[in-house]
């Protein structure tokens, strides 16, 4: 049984006459009855009772019209389910985004691509310990959005958005009267960072600036997302360099201030497995490359 001879089975019990049935799909008669003799042939069993005046359903054949409507609609749903799957239309995109990251881009982002896709389920993963090119090299992610410098065999990166460094401090502190702050004079200052292991290029960026500026930064405190590394900024526990984009926190006990002398800056980047993403994931892409082009340059605020 065909779904072809499903779909003529339909037609003449629908229009219980052969020659309409097979102007309706676009066939001569005698090849149509013989599809229909051959599909009762394979079953066993009689669909259609025919006299020269009328043709009827059987028992059987009314059972039958039931279900091939049924398998007919549902193959036209897998088919149209898969293409739109092909396209990144629906499915599930599981997208690895690292807590060193975790503002300016992702909110709106994620909004932006639900909004356009509504049908694909976004996971997002970031948790701790987190290693992104593992994850993406061995499927268990799609993409990933990480602080850079980033690399991973057989991963593709693409630069989203640089941003200049800003300094973070209570608003108690003698400094935050001041526009901008030369960061050697922080030599002497304690700092709160991300741990390396939780964020090695933006932990190297940081202390490279500060090496090159003359001093080894003094951390006393370590914590694993920005909302927690700026609570203990206004909690008086340290300082921390920043990227701009950090403002967005809007701390009420902190203010964030230039810095001269400091010439690094913060790399945002998305990251693939292979040359391309998947369909979903090109997709985000595309939004991701959008979304930060549309940020609003930064400029330190208290």
């Amino acid at each position: 049984m065909e779904f072809r001879q499903l779909q003529l089975f339909v037609a003449v019990a629908e229009e219980l006459h052969f020659g309409r049935a097979a102007a309706r799909v676009g066939m001569a008669q005698p090849p149509f009855s013989q599809q229909i003799r051959r599909l009762e042939a394979e079953l066993g069993v009689e669909l259609l009772t025919r006299t020269s005046r009328r043709v009827a359903l059987t028992p059987a054949g009314s059972h039958l019209l039931e279900d091939a409507r049924a398998l007919l609609a549902r193959r036209t749903d897998i088919i149209t389910t898969v293409r739109r799957v092909a396209r990144g239309e629906t499915g599930r995109l599981r997208v690895g985004f690292a807590a060193s990251s975790a503002f300016g881009v992702l909110t709106d982002l994620v909004l932006r691509f639900r909004k356009r896709f509504p049908e694909v389920k976004v996971e997002i993963d970031d948790r701790e310990g987190l290693h992104a090119g593992v994850a993406l090299a061995t499927g268990e992610l799609d993409l990933a959005i990480v602080r850079g410098p980033f690399q991973h065999e057989g991963v593709t990166v693409e630069r989203l958005l640089i941003e200049r460094f800003v300094l973070a401090l209570p608003t108690r502190h003698p400094r935050a009267r001041r526009k901008v702050i030369p960061l050697s004079s922080l030599a002497h200052e304690p700092f709160v960072l991300f741990p390396r292991h939780s964020a090695p290029g933006l932990h190297d960026t940081v202390t490279s600036m500060c090496l090159a500026a003359g001093f080894s930064p003094h951390v006393v405190q370590e914590a694993h997302s920005w909302p927690a590394v700026i609570g203990m900024v206004e909690a008086g526990l340290g300082l921390t360099l920043a990227p701009s984009s950090a403002q967005a926190l809007r701390p009420r006990g902190v203010v964030f201030r230039a810095l001269s002398g400091a010439p690094g800056h913060a790399e945002l980047v998305l990251a693939f497995a292979g040359p391309h993403p998947s369909p979903s994931a090109a997709h985000f892409r595309a939004l991701a490359h959008e979304a930060a082009s549309l940020l609003p340059v930064k400029t330190p605020s208290s």
